[in-house]
């Protein structure tokens, strides 16, 4: 069976006294080029037997695709099991319809509220091989971040716009959303644009340059990371925070590093990396470099964001954290941030498209107040506590603090929370700059 033909071998573009299906009206052709063939046949029959909505038919599309992602074969038996059960039920279509779009909806709710359950190896998703090119920076490039919300609890982060787009392949990557097509832009006059920032001497800033790219993914491409320290020793004031998610330290440990030049790791269970980290460095990898950082001196530190909510989540975040706590002392970590999944609304469908394997979206969800979609409080909540709990040897060595999350969180699990995005920026400074010196 083809996109161009129903289930029962009739036509989709009917002529004459012929008509469209509803249900191919209302699925893009990409999205039925996904579909198993069973879940074809049991659209048709929606739309036939009954008189499923084009809203209807669009969701069941949506939900198919996705549990077939997440391998949850439980609800194509629910689809079935509602059109078996309506065939002998009182009603018209339309009434037999809503009862079976009630299962459904009920049926793809709980497997989304399920903890996922991922395979000990990891399917391979298609995905392109990225180019290079060389841009001209023009504008500005140092910026709040660009996750900053006067809704959230915001520790007034800077960031530098050096490199566009990343190799990587993160599933759950905001730049998911905003580059469409695997090009590398690398710029050629980072030095001439560093130059034109004007930095308030008695300020403290903290800047990042892991946005919209990885920091050292790169290497010293174009001479980014001696551009980068030369600015950092011209701003004694300001920390340059270089995050990765890739093993390539090899010219940190070649060369001088800044005191006030800092590395850090985003970090997850390797079963994690494996299933949603695509084209990143192994958590070994990633660990190793982090020591061979901080043995030559330059602080580090960890992002454990996003944190998943997964089948043994709790004992695999423990693991990690107590093995991060192993290798490193508190002297030599600047700070340990924590999150958890957060896309933009409009994230999913082109989602469904690209990563063909994911659960990523098998997740219970809400809407932050800045319009944001996360897990459930009650879930990113025990996500927090377990972390807090592992990294309790820490408490009070190591500034802590979740990252993109609101007052009633930072209430519920830290007990407080800034009052401010000044208030957070002095503790957050405070802090870091007492371990340099």
């Amino acid at each position: 069976m083809t996109q161009d033909t129903l289930p029962d071998g009739g036509s989709l573009t009917g002529t004459g006294a012929e008509t469209v299906s509803k249900a191919f009206q209302a699925v893009d052709g990409e999205t039925r080029g996904l579909m198993a063939p069973e879940d074809l046949a049991l659209l048709s029959r929606l739309e036939k037997e009954f008189a499923f909505t084009f809203q209807q038919l669009r969701l069941f599309a949506r939900w198919s695709l996705d549990c077939a992602a997440w391998g949850e074969s439980a609800f194509r038996a629910e689809a079935e099991a509602g059109i078996g059960a309506a065939a002998f039920s009182i009603g018209n279509p339309r009434q037999k319809g809503e009862a079976i779009f009630k299962g459904l909806q009920r049926a793809y709710d709980s497997l989304a509220a399920k903890a996922k359950v991922y395979p000990a190896e990891s399917p391979k998703e298609k995905l392109p091989a990225h180019k290079f090119v060389e841009k001209e920076l023009k504008g500005r490039i140092f910026r709040l971040c660009p996750a900053a919300s006067e809704k959230a609890v915001c520790c007034n982060l800077k960031v530098l716009n050096i490199v566009d787009n990343c190799a990587m392949a993160c599933s759950y990557c905001v730049l998911q959303n905003h580059y469409d097509e695997a090009v590398i832009a690398v710029p050629v006059n980072l030095k001439a644009k560093l130059a034109e920032i004007q930095l308030t001497p008695e300020k403290r800033y903290r800047i990042g340059t892991g946005e919209y790219s990885d920091s050292l993914l790169w290497g010293n491409k174009n001479d980014i990371l001696r551009d980068l320290c030369d600015f950092a020793l011209a701003n004694p004031n300001a920390i340059i925070e270089l995050k990765t998610k890739s093993a390539n330290v090899a010219w940190i440990l070649e060369n001088d590093i800044p005191a006030n030049v800092c590395c850090t790791w985003s970090l997850n269970p390797q079963l994690i990396i494996a299933n949603e980290e695509h084209k990143t460095a192994s958590l070994d990898r990633r660990l190793e470099a982090a020591r061979a950082v901080a043995d030559k001196g330059v602080k580090v530190g960890f992002h454990f964001h996003p944190m998943f909510y997964f089948e043994g989540w709790e004992a695999e975040y423990q693991a990690l954290m107590a093995r991060v706590i192993s290798l490193f002392s508190p002297e030599e970590v600047l700070w340990v941030s924590l999150g958890c999944i957060t896309l933009l609304k409009g994230f999913a469908q082109d989602f469904r498209l690209k990563f063909r394997h994911s659960k990523l979206l098998q997740m219970e969800t809400e809407t932050t107040p800045d319009g944001k979609i996360t897990y459930a409080f009650a879930v990113r909540e025990k996500l927090y506590r377990n972390a807090l709990l592992a990294l309790e040897p820490w408490r009070g060595s190591v500034f802590q603090y979740m990252c993109m999350e609101h007052k009633p969180m930072w209430d519920a699990v830290m007990g407080f929370a800034y009052p401010n995005m000044a208030v957070f920026d002095d503790a957050f400074n405070a802090s870091a700059f007492a371990k340099l010196r």
